[in-house]
């Protein structure tokens, strides 16, 4: 007794250590006044001061397990953004990621604070509230000592002085509980190693969700850098070959273009990369005789690159002197800015005499930002630097995690590092609950497996397994039919356009064979070749989903399937329908995709040709079906496109 009352004595003062010396509010100025209370608790009830105990207690438990709350709550219920409006209403400069105690710390002192007002008995759980707090102590104790864990998305650790503190106090407890322990600890023993046991799992289970979930979070964090730099690389790709097209309408002209026919043409590249700083033109002595735009690079104009001072001299001796493509690395512009320039040779297509070059002139700020503002995450820093100088900045400059994702990607002639450093709110926002609930609920488990078993034992607990078996078993049933449902649909469609596919359109023609006459269209976007060469991929996939929804309900409206067969081809078939009523089909799909709004490059509206067959005799054949089809479509683009050809079926 008189060591559990040396522990309680000692616990506050050690405590107090820790705000020596003192710097900006943290998790030291919630824990240490917990402590304090908690302190003062305790002291009363050692003194018989029962009501003044729990008078005191019962608020110091409510504030820690409202502090425990805003690691359990969903941020769809109540966020990060209210919990820290909650701590700015306190003076000084309150932060929720430095401010919040970490989550061993708070079950830690919830467990001694309950303890004291169960009044230490074995009826009421102390010895498993003990063991639990020792557990924590444990693992926070070997969380303060050790290096914290990589991409760590939380506070871990607390300051040695606090952790001394929390063990003192278990200290005094367990020991004045020590004697009736020892008395019954046969009856004590069975049940506690159980809640033990799964308070155990409970906290393995926690650190693995929690070290998954910040790899979750470093890897999106990693996910946005690469897309970052995958835009990057696509972005630089396509500007160089749009480039290429534009050098190589100079290199058929065969002549030193005018300043007319330069802005001309150069003004459509211009608009459309928004990140070029300029396209000139350097004839071969080095000198920029022609510039779009003038506005802003007046200082370019007429100066000769060999003689300046630039950075790009040995780039510019690839198109003027070898004839070939060059790069610099980023250099500063004669006009202000860095950038990247890139240069390449026009030359005549006839004699293969060099007339000069053609520079195109990259801004890496203004190609950046253009790559960011495709991105809805603005809480993290985007940094561009290489050879020990940084070139790029974007987003906070302060409150940034201690990692940060980084990645070599490559810019004309240099190789940089990109790097994605997420801020500490988007790490409080998109952080998983599901570990510290896991935490939590274990822990009250294994405190109410506990009680439980200390009155029923085995008959309550096998009970409680098989109710978790027929749980888990109902769940991989229904799983399993959703994963089965699921599957069937993917194989019976097209993923991108939402459309039956190739299987499906065959399966449903020999399921409506009859009534006749049959009537098949094959449907082809004239030119669409160019909208995934000039516009891209992605864009290409939101023009064939924009049709396929715009095309499909004139067929089904019919009674008819719209699917698609493949690339930019489509079929519609369609029971019933005579070559009056399919040509009049085939004629709505056509105008519906002239007038979808969709353009190819070069504004023009992106058209259909469309072959359709029709049969009335049975058997049908659908292989002569669809060859039938085919010739039409293939005297549709004969003559001239986005038209129908009809034909019978023999």
């Amino acid at each position: 007794m008189v060591v559990s009352r040396l522990s309680l004595y000692l616990a506050f003062p050690v405590a107090l250590i820790a705000f020596w010396p003192a710097d900006g509010p943290d998790q030291r100025w919630l824990l240490i006044p917990l402590l304090g209370a908690l302190w003062l608790g305790q002291i009363f009830a050692l003194h018989q001061w029962i009501r003044a105990s729990r008078w005191l207690l019962i608020p110091t438990g409510l504030l820690t397990l409202t502090i425990l709350a805003s690691y359990l709550v969903a941020e769809t219920w109540l966020s990060a953004d209210i919990w820290q409006r909650w701590l700015d209403h306190l003076p000084g400069n309150w932060e929720l990621f430095r401010s919040r105690p970490p989550v061993l710390s708070l079950c830690m002192m919830f467990g001694l604070t309950l303890n004291v007002l169960l009044l230490s008995r074995l009826g009421l759980g102390s010895p498993i509230l003990l063991l639990l707090v020792a557990m924590g102590g444990v693992w926070l104790s070997y969380r303060s000592l050790a290096p914290p864990p990589e991409y760590a998305s939380s506070t871990t650790a607390v300051p040695l002085a606090i952790l001394a503190a929390l063990w003192l106090f278990w200290s005094a407890q367990c020991l004045a509980l020590l004697p009736t322990l020892h008395r019954y600890w046969r009856r004590i023993l069975p049940p506690l190693a159980v809640g033990g046991l799964i308070a155990l799992l409970a906290m393995i289970s926690w650190q693995e969700q929690r070290q998954t979930d910040n790899l979750r979070l470093y890897d999106l964090a990693a996910g946005e850098g690469n897309d970052i730099a995958t835009r990057m690389a696509s972005e630089t790709a396509s500007h160089f070959k749009a480039m290429r097209r534009f050098t190589s309408f100079w290199n058929m002209l065969g002549y030193i273009p005018s300043r007319s026919e330069w802005e001309q043409q150069a003004k459509l590249y211009h608009d459309d990369f928004g990140y070029f700083r300029n396209i000139a033109f350097i004839d071969l002595e080095g000198t920029v005789i022609r510039v779009y735009p003038l506005r802003g690079n007046q200082k370019v104009l007429g100066t000769n690159l060999y003689l300046a001072d630039s950075q790009d001299r040995a780039a510019l001796d690839h198109p003027l002197v070898y004839g070939i493509e060059g790069q610099t690395g980023i250099v500063d512009f004669i006009q202000g800015g860095r950038g990247v320039i890139s240069y390449l040779p026009v030359r005549d297509v006839v004699d293969g005499t060099l007339r000069g070059a053609v520079g195109m002139v990259v801004s890496v700020d203004k190609l950046l930002n253009s790559l960011l503002a495709q991105t809805s995450n603005q809480d993290r820093a985007v940094t561009l630097s290489g050879d020990r100088q940084l070139y790029f900045h974007y987003g906070p400059l302060g409150n940034l995690a201690d990692w940060q994702y980084q990645q070599p990607v490559t810019l004309g002639a240099d190789l940089l590092t990109l790097r994605v450093a997420p801020s500490l709110h988007w790490l409080q926002v998109q952080r998983s609950r599901l570990p510290e609930i896991t935490l939590a609920f274990g822990i009250l488990l294994a405190y109410l497996l506990h009680m439980v078993l200390y009155i029923y034992r085995r008959l309550a607990h096998q009970h409680r397994l098989a109710n978790r078996a027929n749980v888990s078993l109902r769940e991989e049933m229904k799983e399993r039919e959703r994963l089965q449902q699921e599957i069937e649909w993917i194989a019976r469609h097209d993923e991108l356009t939402q459309l039956p596919n190739r299987r499906e359109l065959l399966r449903w023609m020999d399921d409506h064979r009859d009534p006749l006459p049959l009537a098949l269209l094959i449907c082809d976007l004239d030119h669409f070749k160019s909208v995934n060469d000039h516009f891209g991929h992605l864009e290409g996939d939101r023009y064939l989903k924009t049709i396929a929804q715009r095309c499909r309900l004139p067929v089904e409206r019919a009674g008819g399937l719209f699917a698609r067969y493949g690339g930019e081809e489509f079929v519609a078939c369609l029971p019933n329908c005579d070559r009056q009523t399919a040509g009049e089909i085939a004629e709505a799909l056509r105008r519906a995709v002239a007038e979808s709004g969709l353009f190819l490059p070069g504004n023009v509206p992106v058209t259909l040709s469309i072959g359709v067959s029709i049969t009335d005799e049975p058997p049908i054949r659908r292989d002569r079906l669809f060859q039938a089809a085919d010739d039409s479509l293939y005297r549709a683009k004969q003559g001239g496109r986005n038209r129908v050809v009809l034909t019978d079926a023999s």
